[in-house]
């Protein structure tokens, strides 16, 4: 079995003309909100084997905070910038390819690919809020075999439920 939790980037500043949308950072809130969520990740489901982020700042950084929670080595974060605002089938091609000793991967990303990706594998949400997470399982033994068709939901946390 292999299990998916998705988790969208923390709230970030807002669009500034000085910023590239690729280099936004976190708000304080946002920062807090992906600490928490991490926190709470790791008393619900657990470390992660992996985890997967897009290569995009605020992605990257709500990585590194959830990591820290969990007790995941920061520097074992692999990222991809084929994620950064990645469509669902992009995300699902990626996870794909992760090696088979990983059972339990953690992937932080962007919308609206990550709420597409919750929709296309069975949950219905407008939109899944910032430093929110949901966790699916899959009764599969290569992440190769991933199709939205093998997901079974698991959990949602919403950041404002923390």
């Amino acid at each position: 079995m292999k299990q998916l939790v998705i988790l969208r980037h923390g709230k970030a500043e807002q669009d500034t003309m000085a910023k590239d949308d690729y280099d936004r950072v976190l708000s304080d809130r946002g920062e807090r909100n992906a600490s928490d969520m991490g926190g709470f990740i790791l008393k619900k489901w657990g470390a992660p084997d992996l985890i997967l982020s897009s290569s995009a700042r605020r992605a990257h950084d709500t990585a590194i905070l959830a990591a820290q929670s969990l007790g995941y080595p920061q520097e074992e974060i692999r990222t991809d910038q084929n994620l950064y605002f990645a469509p669902s089938r992009w995300i699902l091609n990626v996870i794909s390819k992760l090696p088979d000793e990983v059972d339990r991967c953690l992937y932080v990303g962007h919308n609206p690919g990550v709420t597409e990706l919750v929709n296309d594998l069975g949950v219905r949400l407008d939109n899944l809020p910032t430093a929110s997470a949901i966790c699916f399982e899959f009764h599969i033994n290569s992440w190769a075999e991933i199709s939205t068709e093998r997901a079974a939901f698991h959990w949602l946390k919403l950041a404002k439920e923390l």
